[in-house]
Parts: C-alpha cells; structure tokens; sequence
C-alpha cells in the first residue's frame, strides 16, 4: 500500500467519525433538552411546556450542534492537512509522509515507503476514530436514560420521534395530560371475599357501594386535582405518580380530574348489595283445624347475589280475640351457610306441643340473612303459613248480610245550621221590611222543606228526586198505612219529620219565630237517632246480577257522572333527559370534546331513571375516547330514550269497482 493509499484511507474513517460524531452531538443535545423540559414539568406541572415551540427547539438545536462540529472538522476534506495531521501525531516520519505524497514518482520514493510503512498510520487514525465518536454515543445514551427514568409521561416513554419531527402536533394535548392514562385499584368491600383488581384507562367504574378506588395516573400530584361530585378529592405522590382514594357512594356520580387545561371523567356506578330472597316451599297453603294434632314438614330455599349468612324458621303463636290478645314467638336454631350463594333449611313443627287452645293462630315463616357486614346485615322474609283452631262455636253461626246504617249525620248537621239562620232572622225581624222578612223567611223554609225530604226518604226508603224532593206518589203511598209501623221501627226519625212539617208551614208564612221550637224538637230527634245503637254484622251485600229496573228503563237516573281517567303526568326529568342528548349531538360537530363530556354527566344522570340509555351512552363515549364509529350506540341511546320509530302502514289496497 502506498503512503497516498494510507492518507486517502485515513482521511476517510476521519470524515466518518466526525459527522457521525457531528450527529451524535446533535442528537444528544436534542435529547437533553427533552430532559430538561420533562424535569421542569415534574418540578412545577403548572408551568407547562409547549410543545409545539418544544418540537421546534429540538429539532432547530440538534441541526445547529451538527453543523458546527461539522463545520469545525471540514479540514478533513483536504488530502494535504490530513497528511500534516499523521506527520504531528507521528513525529518519526520526520516529513517523509509528505515527501512520500509529493514525490510519488520519484527515484528515492522507494526508500521514502520504507520509511513510511514503519510507523502505525492506521493505529494512530483509529485511536482518533474513537475519541472523537465513542463520547458523543455515551452522551446519546446518558441523555435518553434520563428522558426515560424520568417520572413524567407527557415527554418520557414514546413519542420522542414526533417531538423530534414535529408529527405530533395533532396529539400535543393528549400526550401532555397526566389524566388522560390512569388506572383504577378495585377493592371490594372485605365481606365479599373478592381480591383487588386493576382496569386500564376505564371510562365508568361499576362496584359494590363501600368499594375502595384507587385513581393512578403519571406524573406529580401537584396541579392535579379531583372533584367527586360537588366535593373535593386530595392527591398524593404514589410510586412515581400521583393518586387519589376514593370510597363508591351509594348514588351515581361524576369524578372530575383536571390537570392544567386538561379534564377527566370517570362514571362511578355504585352496585347495591341486594337483600336475600328466600322462599317457604312447605306447607304450601293456610289450614284450619278443629284440633291441633298435626306434625308439619317445614322447608324453605334461599339465595343472595353475594353470599349467605343463615336462616331460620319463625313462629308467632296468637291467643285471643277482639282487642284482648296475647302473643309468644318461637324460633329455630340458625342453619349456617358460610357465604354460599344458594341454601335450604328443613324443619319439623308438632303443634301438639304448642299447647294450642281454641281460636288460636300459628303463622310461620322463614327468615334469611346475608353476610354484608357493611350497611347490613340483609334480611329477607318468606310468605307467611297460618294454621288456626277452629272455635266451636264457629260451626253453628248464621252469616247474614246487612246494609250500612242509615246516612242521617249531614241532616242534623244542616238542621242545626237552619236553626241558626232562623234565629239571626228573629234577632233582625224588627229592623228589616216586612218584604224582606217574607224572603229570608222563605229561603228558609225551602231549605227546611229539603231536610224534611231526606228525612222522609230515610224514613220510608223512597228515591229522591231531581232537587232532593221526595217523590210525592211514593210519599202518599208510604203514608197510607206505613207510618204507624215506621214510627214504631224508627219512632226517633218519625218525631222529626212531623216536627219538620210544623216548621215548614211556620216558615212559608213568614212566622219564623214559630218555626224555631219545632225545629229544635227535630234537632233533637235527630241527635237521638244518630247517636242510637247500631249492629253491624259480618258479611257483604248480594251482588246484583242484572238490573231489572234498568233493564226495563223503568230505573230513575241519579245524574251521577261517569268517572273520568285521568291523563299521565308530564314527565320533566325524561325531557329533560331528551333535551340535554339533542343538545350534545348538535354540539359533536363543533366542539367534539365538550359533547363527549355532556353526554358523559348525562349518562350519570341516565343511571338512576333509564338504564337501557346509560348503557347505550357509555357505548358510544367508549367510542369517541378510543377514535371509533360511535353512530351504533349513538342511535341506540335515541331509541331507549324516545321508544322506537312509529311505523305509519302504507295505503290499502284498491279496492273500489
């Protein structure tokens, strides 16, 4: 190899190494510039980094750094101050190098190459290779293990390609929040048994109320801040990052993150630990007993969503009758289950061994509860079982229908209320004109006159007519011959009613002085009457099968009016509901992040009232947050909410000639 093939050689791998070395700077000093804005963010998150301008920086200081290190190696280009370079680091040439390059073809260059080829040109030229690449590789090295370590996850892990390049503009705000990746630690409560679970990045979180919640994200807890409803929520440095502690409250609610300009929510669905259900399967029906000599079979099956607790039978034992009785309770050892879902319990009951007397009761039933240790424990209670004995005396009873007492209470009330009227107008008899003491006199009696009609109806079960007036044919019918035995069955009512008669004619002819003594008997005829002694026997009226009268449109018609159905009332909180959804879907257009948080706190409040909408709405959120076609769960969310689409039938079929 000549000396010229050995410069030009060296002057190669030298080129090499400082534009990789030229480059590896560059790279480097972009990398630690990263660094240092994922420090700064760590330090104080509320200052913020931007990262558009951040891109820009990078990229505009990694060229700059290259170029100057390229600018300061351009000498390697020259073929004659690479040459100079080897006779400095290898002062044995003694310029013979040179000589070698310059006298190529000369007669003494054969002893010139001898020279040449005794000193380690490659050796040198390697050792420079080294120096000036293998620091600039550790800076690279140094400064991504520090972009890496560091706890901040808007400008560590990923995405330092779209910084570099600029083609992560479009993501600058995802990557910059310390909310937007978070993971929730699910505890449930430590009745149930269930271990801890972890769910990645969720949008709701369903879980039994009293749950423990963990909320993870990256990055410090200063800047980070939660709302749990209406409340406020503290956050904490946790393995790295920041957390928060939350306990599942009984009702849906909305836990709001913010960090700087950015938002998170997350839906808590609370799941209620439902009572125990548990069902008596034997004996299957109530009995009565003349004697109580009976061995009874008691069974009953229960089950619980979480788990079981026991159960047991229940029996209450009544003795007595009327307002005079006495009751004793008796129950059977607890059967356990040990937090099984599903168990039964069988017992055997002798009523022999009660002690049971005539007109006593047995009622029985099965009482289950669950192991919530939390808000409970659950109690649930089968159907009752009644066994009675049977008094011996029941077997020899008539059953007889009678009708209610005779409404008589609204006539004394108004035969007291014209009293009063009638004496005011005595009080005012002297003041006023004779003109007007014959027209009060004789509102009066008319009034008088229509207790006189009630009266007569009760008394000798005639319809009234249209104003209240006895009918005057049935009347003179019922008078003819009936009065002696009403008057002997009722003597009370009849005394009132030819008091009422006085008071009447009195009344009508303007003495109404005359007419109070008459009126007061009639009061107190009535009093008597509505006080008297009643007997109300056990049992029903007949049901009338067929109307005869009505049938033969000889019946009176009452005037009683029809009752009328009522309407449905407005229901505000589901148009509400149908208003605030129209109101988000008009809004994805021009603002795509707001409508997905409306629809998010809809959905919260969708919970509690309308389900099937919930669970479409966190469809179609689940949707947006992960960049997917949310028309489906969108049009199902519509449906359940509005019912589905009325379909009109088209038109008939010609039918004409």
């Amino acid at each position: 190899m000549t000396s010229a093939q050995r410069v030009r050689r060296a002057q190669q791998l030298l080129g090499v190494g400082a534009v990789t070395a030229a480059v590896a700077w560059g790279v480097a000093a972009s990398i630690g510039i990263l660094a240092a804005a994922s420090l700064l963010n760590w330090i104080s998150p509320t200052v913020g980094v931007a990262t558009d301008w951040l891109a820009i920086v990078t990229l505009v200081t990694g060229i700059a750094v290259a170029a100057v290190l390229i600018w300061r190696a351009r000498h390697v280009g020259s073929f004659s101050r690479v040459a100079l370079w080897i006779e400095e680091n290898l002062p044995g040439l003694q310029y013979s190098l040179v000589t070698a390059v310059e006298s190529e073809r000369s007669a003494f260059a054969e002893g010139i190459e001898s020279a040449v080829e005794r000193e380690d040109i490659s050796g040198v030229t390697n050792r420079a290779f080294r120096r000036s690449v293998l620091p600039a590789l550790a800076a690279v090295v140094i400064a991504g293990t520090l972009l890496y370590v560091l706890p901040t996850s808007e400008l560590s892990r990923g995405g330092l390609l779209d910084r570099l390049t600029g083609s992560g503009r479009n993501t600058a705000g995802h990557l910059a929040s310390r909310v937007e990746k978070i993971s929730v630690d699910l505890t449930p409560p430590s009745y149930t048994g269930e271990k801890t679970s972890t769910l990645d990045d969720p949008s709701s979180v369903t879980a039994l109320v009293g749950s423990r919640l963990v909320v993870r994200g990256g990055g410090s807890s200063s800047g980070v801040t939660a709302n749990l409803g209406n409340s406020g929520v503290q956050t904490h440095d946790s393995n790295g990052g920041w957390a928060l502690t939350v306990a599942m409250p009984q009702k849906p609610v909305a836990l709001t993150l913010h960090d700087r300009q950015f938002e998170r929510i997350v839906v808590l669905e609370p799941r209620i630990d439902n009572p125990p259900k548990i069902v008596l399967t034997s004996p299957v029906r109530d009995t009565t007993m003349r004697v109580a000599k009976l061995v009874l079979n008691l069974s009953a099956s229960a089950t619980d969503d979480i788990g079981l607790s026991g159960a047991y039978f229940e029996y209450l034992v009544t003795t007595g009758s009327g307002e005079i009785f006495s009751a004793r309770t008796i129950t059977t050892p607890l059967v356990r289950f040990g937090g099984s879902r599903t168990g039964s319990i069988s017992a055997t009951l002798d009523l022999g061994s009660l002690k049971l007397n005539q007109g006593d009761v047995v009622s029985i039933r099965a009482i289950a509860q669950d192991i919530n240790t939390l808000s409970g424990p659950g109690l649930a209670t089968s159907d009752t079982r009644t066994f009675r004995i049977a008094r011996a005396d029941e077997y020899d009873s008539v059953a007889v229908d009678a009708a209610a007492p005779p409404p008589i209470d609204s006539s004394a009330l108004s035969q007291r209320m014209l009293i009063m009227m009638t004496e005011q107008l005595v009080k005012d008899s002297k003041k006023i004109s004779h003109t007007d003491l014959v027209r009060r006199s004789g509102e009066i009696g008319d009034m008088e006159n229509r207790v006189k009609n009630r009266v007569h109806e009760i008394l000798y079960e005639t319809e009234s007519g249209p104003e209240g007036e006895a009918d005057p044919a049935a009347g003179l019918q019922a008078e003819e011959g009936s009065d002696e035995v009403h008057a002997v069955q009722n003597p009370d009512l009849f005394q009132a009613y030819q008091a009422l008669w006085d008071a009447v004619r009195s009344l009508q002819i303007a003495e109404p002085a005359t007419a109070l003594p008459p009126m007061r008997v009639a009061l107190k005829a009535l009093d008597r009457a509505r006080l008297a002694n009643r007997l109300y026997l056990r049992g029903m009226p007949p049901k009338v099968i067929v109307d005869i009268a009505r049938v033969r449109m000889a019946g009176k018609e009452k005037g009683i009016a029809s009752t009328r159905t009522p309407g449905s009332a407005a229901d505000s909180a589901h148009a509400n509901l149908e208003r605030r959804f129209a109101d988000a879907i008009d809004l994805l257009q021009r603002a795509p992040a707001n409508a997905v948080r409306d629809l998010t706190l809809l959905r919260v409040e969708a919970l509690s009232t309308s389900p099937a909408f919930a669970a479409a709405l966190s469809d179609a959120v689940d949707a947006f947050r992960k960049g997917r076609d949310a028309t489906l769960p969108l049009l199902r969310a519509r449906r359940a909410l509005s019912g589905e689409p009325i379909i009109q039938p088209g038109l008939s079929a010609w039918s004409g000639h």
